[in-house]
């Protein structure tokens, strides 16, 4: 749609004249794009001539100023485009007014954005073949998302590369050193540290040689690169785009805004240009080809090279080695009348999760029926492919999912809407299929601040009962129109979360981080999804990261074929695909006054390998090997890939990815001049940019801040080397988005939320359990044993013939943050062979109807909550703060086939397992786990929580039930132990990422320690 980038285009520079987009558009050409024309919005009343006489034009210059463009010497943009750059130049006029203020930009007539609509729309109408516009936005979230609307909306890719590309110091040298522009100040607002009649014309290298900038950044905290509007510059020479002249300013006029002491610009009355050649002797597509040579070596960028990268890789992975042991009619349409029909009877299948705050999670959604593939809208006889069915299955799941919205009011009885939903995860049999799925999946959820999204392949037949698409979503009430909305009616009576959340000025209710320019910060996103979302300012749901090099959008690669002691591609991915989720960290807003965030803030992830990966890792075998054969039987390196993936995740969290936090924005204590404090966290400081929040230490600071209270204390603070780690769950899977071999999914907490609350690990919970079944475990009393899924269960056998040599050990880790806030609790559950019992490949998931399932998932469900609960207090109690009261999502992986080695080094997937058994067991164990705890189920599903379902008839956790090839627990005792696949400690069962969350405790913990006196 917006991002239809497939490598080199052509495009349209969007030019101020000054400095950002000047080097914005030189980016671009080096970046392989081709420069067609340029294009300016001067400011009202401003003539686009060389002099001006009319001295009585000077307050009305300053009355135009613009929230949007810079106005100041828009007078010698068209000598620099047409007689300097020697390119076609397109003008208009700014009619608008900045009439919609917000940093969510709806489309509004009259409105300066609009006129930028209206100039790229002439440019379009002249220059069909532009694909893409070029613009220097830095670090303006309001700048950078209009522009972005606009492009959407005539289907133009944004390229922003100076987004959040490095430190404004660092930046500023790179436009002066790299760029070689030379550039005067044209209108500085920043006294007492610039003033106009000093400074103006001023050149803006002069002005960083002699430290004057450095000096005002360092006593006032000026913005070395004018990002806070300290001053704006006027771009006179830049040899790689002015190729056929210079300006040089003639005659200009220093004009004060009496109304602002210390604003000003500088008038330009006469500029002409000084000729270096003539245009015949150097024609645009040879300048714009010397451009494209140069490649990306020069560019200033916070990121890595690729060569840079392989070697932190390198180092990594021979450490890990010398280690190892949209509208219902439109969908409706196209839907079989079959499926129609059985829509509404099977509507209690997906599971409806409803939390206090109006946090609702809707697990599982997958068509009632799989759809045949041999169905033909025509009735003929041709078949139609397996992507055309998936489409049938997901219009059929988003018919499901607007009938299930419709069904959640809010007690203000407006409906839930597509726009509340935050995050989306897509499993799909084969990723192709999303191809044609996308187009559906943009209609129904939109371009505008869409949810952020994982989307994995599983496997052909892996889903249940055949079927091709499964989804889930989390969703929270009234966050859509939170976002659209700018104020409400404070004489209102109605009770609304959206009455509530706008009244709260401590927490806003979401936050949404969608970047659609393509830059060097991180990777744009490929169809409708956000990079983040911010959840109450407190947590942060990241989108799967994959390792695509942002500025060129392609997976990062190894530049050799040195199998044998390099990095592998799939290493390299997935140490990129960290460091762009830190990035994406980085970048957040939490809208609390609190920017960025760092990887040791996550509360649990998820590292997906394909299929892809584990082939890689067995062929670089083979050739180190050196004879070229086939693997046998014991050559499947699943253990080298976990050690592998361990080390590297590791490695990325301890150092954030290779990212500073708030380094871009200025926070970063590496960026400041030698006379400051070096080596202070920028998190050290409150609200209110005290250190210690004005207090004498850190340790005073949190105690009378109430960071950590002096009265309790967290089991896991005993092992403050625990506290770092964050346990993690590596899975394999058939296929990656962009058939990338490694992707990065993670729950954080928000930066605000972890300074003041303090983000902890608790202490591994490690139990053996019998491999049969207890006997004082009731198995299924009483439950419904049908779910939808077609499967009838075996009947459970607990005879002598059933007991097994061995004993199933249970390991659990969470990680929290605050005291019964929210925590993601991790666990596995690993066979281990009494006596000589040799761990081979035979122990497959059918085996698993051979253990009692249920206590074994009742036991691990057990084991999540006394993770994520423990808390002892001073007096050496211990209690538990979470129950399964407040488990909004259990998320179970289990061995969906027989891997095996192939040719070549090659490995093969069966799929043998499509987890209906695990789903209806888990079903089970939830329900039973209610009714023990002595809730009663609300068959009519009564009013809760502000929510109401009538589609809800029994309130346990969502639960989803994922297939996977192989499966690892990264976690904070020593690596992937109890959980490599077929190592020596045993073999890998099933695993669950469970999330408890209390919204309310968490935003009045985080009124109670940061923003009561606000």
């Amino acid at each position: 749609f917006f991002f239809c980038w497939a490598g080199n285009m052509k495009f349209v520079a969007l030019l101020s004249g000054g400095k950002d987009s000047i080097y914005a558009t030189l980016l671009a050409l080096r970046h392989g794009h081709e420069l067609v024309c340029c294009a300016h919005l001067a400011p009202r009343r401003r003539r686009l001539s060389s002099s001006q006489d009319d001295d009585h034009h000077d307050d009305e210059d300053l009355e135009e100023e613009s929230y949007m463009y810079q106005t100041a010497g828009s007078e010698a943009v068209r000598l620099q485009v047409e007689e300097c750059m020697g390119l076609p130049f397109y003008v208009r006029e700014i009619r608008g007014k900045s009439r919609n203020t917000s940093l969510v930009y709806e489309e509004r007539g009259h409105d300066e954005v609009e006129d930028l609509f209206h100039l790229l729309q002439t440019v379009q109408k002249s220059h069909p073949e532009i694909e893409a516009v070029s613009s220097g936005a830095i670090l303006s979230t309001y700048q950078r998302t209009r522009i972005e609307h606009v492009c959407q909306r005539l289907r133009l890719t944004s390229l922003s590369y100076l987004w959040r590309m490095s430190s404004q110091r660092a930046l500023l040298d790179g436009i002066l050193d790299d760029g070689g522009i030379e550039a005067v100040l044209v209108r500085v607002a920043c006294p007492p540290g610039l003033l106009p009649q000093k400074h103006l014309n001023r050149n803006l290298r002069s002005l960083r040689d002699d430290g004057t900038l450095d000096d005002l950044h360092g006593r006032w905290g000026m913005h070395p690169a004018g990002e806070g509007g300290e001053y704006e510059t006027l771009v006179v020479d830049c040899p790689a785009l002015f190729r056929f002249g210079r300006l040089k300013l003639e005659e200009v006029v220093v004009v004060c805004d009496e109304s602002d002491e210390g604003v000003g610009i500088l008038r330009i009355r006469n500029c002409r240009v000084e000729k270096k050649m003539k245009k015949h002797e150097s024609g645009n597509e040879k300048g714009n080809e010397s451009e494209k040579g140069n490649g990306n070596k020069s560019i200033t960028s916070h990121h890595y090279s690729t060569t840079a990268l392989k070697g932190i890789v390198d180092h990594v992975a021979q450490s890990a080695k010398s280690q190892l042991p949209t509208s219902n009619s439109t969908m409706q349409s196209t839907i079989p009348k079959s499926i129609q029909n059985r829509v509404i009877r099977s509507m209690h299948l997906p599971n409806v999760r409803i939390m206090k705050g109006g946090l609702c999670h809707i697990s599982a959604l997958i068509s009632p029926i799989a759809c045949d593939n041999n169905y033909s809208n025509n009735n003929s006889n041709d078949k139609v492919d397996e992507a055309e069915a998936a489409v049938r299955e997901f219009l059929t799941i988003t018919q499901m999912l607007q009938t299930l919205l419709s069904r959640l009011t809010s007690s203000s009885t407006s409906s839930i809407t597509p726009q509340d939903i935050i995050y989306v995860h897509l499993y799909l049999s084969e990723i192709s299929h999303f191809a044609k799925i996308n187009r559906h999946y943009q209609q129904y959820f939109g371009t505008h601040l869409p949810p952020s999204r994982s989307c994995v392949a599983v496997g052909y037949r892996a889903l249940p009962g055949g079927r091709r698409v499964m989804m889930d979503c989390i969703l929270q009430c009234d966050s859509g129109r939170y976002l659209r909305t700018d104020a409400i009616d404070e004489n209102s009576t109605t009770d609304s979360f959206l009455q509530r959340a706008m009244a709260n000025h401590h927490h806003p209710l979401r936050k949404v981080l969608h970047v659609q320019s393509l830059s060097t910060w991180a990777p744009v996103c490929i169809g409708p999804y956000s990079q983040a979302n911010v959840l109450r300012s407190s947590l942060v749901f990241l989108a799967g990261m994959i390792g695509l090099i942002p500025e060129t959008m392609r997976l990062i690669q190894s530049d050799g074929d040195d199998y044998a002691e390099g990095a592998n591609d799939w290493e390299l991915e997935l140490h990129q695909s960290w460091r762009n989720a830190a990035s994406v960290l980085d970048g957040l807003d939490d809208g609390g006054g609190v920017a960025g965030g760092k990887l040791e803030d996550c509360l649990g992830g998820l590292v997906y390998l394909s299929l892809g990966a584990l082939e890689e890792l067995s062929l670089s075998s083979v050739k180190g090997r050196g004879n070229g054969g086939g693997a046998n039987d014991n050559d499947i390196p699943w253990e080298e890939l976990w050690s592998r993936a361990n080390s590297i995740s590791r490695h990325a969290v301890s150092c954030n990815g290779g990212v500073v936090m708030g380094k871009v924005d200025g926070l970063s204590s590496s960026e400041s001049n030698s006379n400051s404090n070096d080596g202070i966290d920028p998190t050290l400081y409150d609200e209110d940019g005290m250190l210690y929040g004005g207090y004498e230490d850190e340790e005073t600071w949190r105690e009378i801040s109430g960071s950590l209270p002096a009265t309790a204390t967290v089991t896991a603070t005993a092992n403050d080397a625990s506290e770092s780690e964050t346990p993690l769950l590596a899975v394999c899977l058939a296929e990656l988005p962009m058939k990338a071999k490694a992707e990065v999914e993670l729950i954080c907490a928000s930066r605000r939320a972890a300074s003041c609350l303090r983000v902890v690990t608790s202490t591994p919970c490690v139990q053996s359990i019998a491999a049969t079944n207890p006997a004082n475990m009731p198995v299924n009393a009483n439950m419904l044993w049908d779910t939808g899924y077609d499967f009838v269960p075996s009947q459970n056998n607990t005879s002598e013939s059933n007991i097994m040599p061995s004993s199933i050990q249970i390991t659990s880790v969470a990680r929290s943050v605050g005291h019964g806030c929210a925590s993601v609790s991790t666990v596995m559950a690993t066979w281990i062979p009494h006596g000589d019992g040799k761990l081979d490949d035979s122990f497959e998931s059918d085996d698993l109807f051979d253990l009692d399932i249920a206590g074994l998932l009742n036991q691990m469900i057990d084991s999540s909550i006394t993770s994520a609960g423990a808390f002892q207090d001073s007096d050496g109690n211990s209690s538990s703060l979470f129950t399964i009261d407040n488990i909004l999502n259990v998320r179970l992986y289990y061995k969906a086939a027989i891997v095996s080695p192939g040719t070549s080094g090659s490995i093969e997937a069966e799929v043998v397992n499509d987890g209906s058994m695990l789903r209806t067991e888990l079903q089970s164990v939830l329900k039973q786990k209610k009714c023990v705890q002595g809730y009663k189920v609300d068959a009519t599903g009564g009013k809760s929580n502000g929510i109401s379902s009538r589609n809800n008839n029994d309130d346990i956790p969502a639960y989803t039930v994922v297939p996977v090839l192989g499966m690892s627990f990264i976690h904070p005792i020593g690596g992937s132990s109890n959980s490599d696949e077929h190592g020596k400690h045993g073999i890998p069962l099933i695993a669950m990422q469970v999330t408890f969350v209390d919204m309310v405790r968490m935003e009045t913990e985080m009124w109670i320690r940061y923003g009561h006196n606000k």
